[in-house]
């Protein structure tokens, strides 16, 4: 089995304006593909405001800034680490994602790299 990285990106201010009922729907939805396992780790990220980045600059010395270092509307909103046999597999997995259903989201399947 490989381990791939499922990435959750969306745009943030549509995120943001969910309802009650529609956050429980999302939550619901990723309830049930947790469920049906192969999940090695998950997570939701915290608004991209709390972020840090961290940059070198010439001399090597680090500098660091607030937020995310690119300014997209779009941002990563959370992950899964999956377990499946090839990268066909993972991508069909993760095509279940309720993010798949909104024109504002996306879904992007990366390999890890095997150690």
């Amino acid at each position: 089995m490989s381990r791939f990285l499922v990435l959750i990106y969306g745009d943030d201010e549509k995120w943001s304006q969910r309802t009650e009922a529609e956050r429980e729907q999302v939550d619901a939805a990723h309830r049930a593909f947790q469920a049906a396992g192969s999940i090695l780790a998950s997570g939701e990220l915290d608004d991209p405001a709390q972020a840090r980045t961290i940059r070198s600059v010439s001399g090597g010395r680090p500098v660091v800034t607030d937020g995310p270092f690119a300014e997209f509307k779009e941002v990563l909103g959370g992950y899964y680490e999956i377990e499946a046999v090839d990268i066909d597999a993972a991508v069909e997995r993760a095509a279940g994602l309720y993010e798949n259903r909104e024109e504002h989201a996306w879904v992007e399947v990366r390999p890890l790299v095997a150690h």
